[in-house]
């Protein structure tokens, strides 16, 4: 998708760090934008400075987890632009812990907004962005965590696997239809954002990588270098098991 100008995106989580950073840059490209985040105070602050310097936004309170909600958005979408071309499905949330140790309420409200607020995104956003017939994309938020495992990370593990295969998978079927709607997904490293305070990476620079994504087409968005070394050796051990693979017998 080479021309951004005059398109219509709608980004989840959209009142501070990526998400926030993707409605800026997006806005300076000439794309009218619907920012949906659960914190109705930050977004509303956000979404009036950046009206105030002339950027065309429109802010929407979402909670990604409830279905409903999202359908709601979206044909908030339509009702106020008349389009859907761009959908960023960014909204996330984690906790910590050892995976028996969790909730099960701790496990779900992670994956309710991390897996189901991307499902959710996809059953109402897709539909409209089709319905244009035209050039258009779908961005999910991911993370290494989609390719590494580390320890007290498991609902959000387990999220973020997920939206990798189901990126993919929706990749697949957006091609068997022959529609012009790509599918990245982003698997940030150590951002700086409220939610990573240790991260070294700006969200500004994230913006920018997710945009050349949309023009591109780029499948998948890594944001940095860091952790390669790990990625590599599970892949290579991944690969030497399927090399390995043996049918065994009691015989």
């Amino acid at each position: 998708m080479q021309r951004l100008a005059g398109r219509v995106a709608v980004v989840t989580g959209a009142g501070s760090g990526i998400g926030l950073a993707l409605v800026e840059r997006l806005a300076t490209e000439g794309v009218r934008v619907v920012m949906a985040d659960i914190d109705a105070n930050t977004l509303t602050a956000q979404s009036k400075r950046l009206q105030a310097s002339g950027v065309d936004v429109h802010a929407e309170v979402v909670d990604v987890s409830n279905p409903d909600a999202v359908e709601h958005l979206g044909r908030t979408v339509i009702d106020r632009y008349g389009s859907l071309h761009i959908a960023i499905n960014n909204a996330g949330i984690v906790n910590t812990g050892n995976s028996w140790e969790l909730s099960l309420e701790e496990w779900r409200r992670v994956i309710d907004v991390d897996l189901w607020g991307v499902i959710h995104g996809i059953r109402t956003f897709v539909p409209l962005i089709l319905a244009t017939g035209e050039e258009g994309h779908v961005i999910n938020t991911a993370s290494m965590a989609a390719v590494i495992a580390r320890p007290k990370l498991g609902p959000y593990t387990a999220a973020k696997h997920a939206v990798l295969g189901v990126s993919d998978v929706l990749r697949a079927e957006l091609s068997d239809l022959g529609a012009r709607v790509g599918v990245s997904v982003v698997m940030p490293g150590l951002i700086k954002t409220a939610m990573v305070p240790v991260g070294v990476i700006p969200a500004e620079q994230v913006a920018l990588n997710i945009v050349d994504a949309i023009r591109r087409d780029r499948a998948y968005v890594f944001t940095d270098d860091h952790s390669s070394a790990e990625v590599h050796q599970r892949q290579q051990e991944i690969a030497a098991a399927r090399a390995e693979v043996c049918f065994l017998d009691e015989s």
